[in-house]
């Protein structure tokens, strides 16, 4: 029972790592997959098993690597030089996603609760470091708080009536929505490996990091299937919106939307602690310095760029990443990556 206890926080952290303000808001969704009509409903089935079997095999083999962080799991897994050169990219966009969740925190308290926007955004950087300042046992505990309302959110949308059934009723005129589900993977991969990696060097036990990563795939496939369907059966009201899933929920009462807000801020906060928490792991294999004092010195820069902005070089970064997850998918694919032997 300990041994599921512990998957179930592994799978609440993999969720939570993965999910952010473009999932939360639907226009990740809308973009990978409703946009291919119900043939998206494929494209996530495939992202699903995706998400399975390669968020395991990432787990399982940072965890017979010994590597503690993306920066010695990407130098054994594509050799000194390249693995280097991809760390430096991982670490900038990484960064990058930090500056945009940490921003997000604050739009979200001010237009919500009508908290200045520096206030917001100060406060969830002392509260995100307090948390993962515990370590990694912490940020397991706060994500297997958290993502239970991101379930239930997506259930509350499914029984509001606003969904429709997903099925595919006639052939496909493209097979794009594989490619894009493929590309959805590997981003989200790419930007959850600063999670998984610690906890498949910190978890001792194979058997959790398989459950871990079948729930936790799942767990992704499930609410993804759930707002995809909405927003299929409100596809020409939410198509060209900026927050597709304002269009779902602006009929519920209050205290729902209440709650809608509360899992927005929830979603782009565990993507926070995740990020923070990866690249603190990074820094510590190469500066021998207290992790608090890395904490702090990330989420001070990572502020001072909220206020001068950071979009731009975010725009170049993305796409790149995105990239960059495929080299990783792909590597993770070849038989005995890192270890001479076929991980799954």
């Amino acid at each position: 029972m300990k041994l599921w206890g512990k998957s179930v926080q592994v799978a609440a952290t993999y969720i939570g790592t993965v999910v952010g303000a473009g999932f939360a808001s639907g226009q990740e969704i809308l973009a990978f997959f409703t946009s291919y009509g119900h043939w998206g409903t494929l494209g996530i089935l495939l992202a699903t098993a995706l998400f399975v079997w390669l968020g395991y095999n990432m787990m399982r083999l940072a965890q017979r690597m010994q590597t503690p962080s993306y920066d010695s799991f990407n130098q054994k897994l594509f050799g000194p030089v390249l693995g280097r050169a991809i760390n430096l990219l991982v670490f900038l966009t990484l960064l990058g996603v930090t500056t945009v969740m940490l921003a997000g925190a604050g739009s979200v308290l001010e237009e919500q609760f009508h908290l200045p926007y520096l206030l917001g955004t100060s406060g969830t950087a002392v509260l995100a470091f307090v948390i993962i300042r515990h370590g990694l046992d912490r940020l397991l505990a706060v994500n297997s708080l958290i993502v239970p309302s991101m379930l239930l959110f997506s259930l509350l949308i499914l029984a509001s009536g606003h969904a429709e059934s997903p099925l595919p009723l006639t052939p496909p005129s493209t097979l794009g929505f594989m490619w894009k589900s493929v590309l959805y993977v590997s981003f989200n991969l790419a930007m959850a490996q600063s999670v998984l990696i610690p906890i498949g060097y910190a978890i001792r036990e194979t058997i959790v990091l398989k459950r871990a990563a079948i729930l936790g795939g799942i767990g992704l496939g499930l609410m993804l299937m759930i707002v995809h369907a909405a927003m299929l059966a409100n596809w020409d009201d939410v198509r060209l919106m900026d927050i597709p899933i304002i269009y779902i929920t602006e009929q519920w009462n209050d205290w729902l939307q209440l709650f809608f807000v509360f899992v927005l801020y929830s979603e782009i906060f565990t993507t926070l602690i995740s990020n923070v928490f990866g690249i603190g792991q990074q820094l510590r294999e190469l500066f021998d310095v207290p992790e608090s004092r890395l904490y702090l010195l990330l989420f001070g820069f990572s502020f001072s760029l909220c206020l001068i902005g950071y979009s731009e070089l975010l725009m170049v970064l993305y796409p790149l990443f995105g990239y960059l997850g495929l080299a990783t998918l792909a590597r993770l694919c070849l038989p005995g990556s890192g270890s001479g032997r076929r991980v799954f």
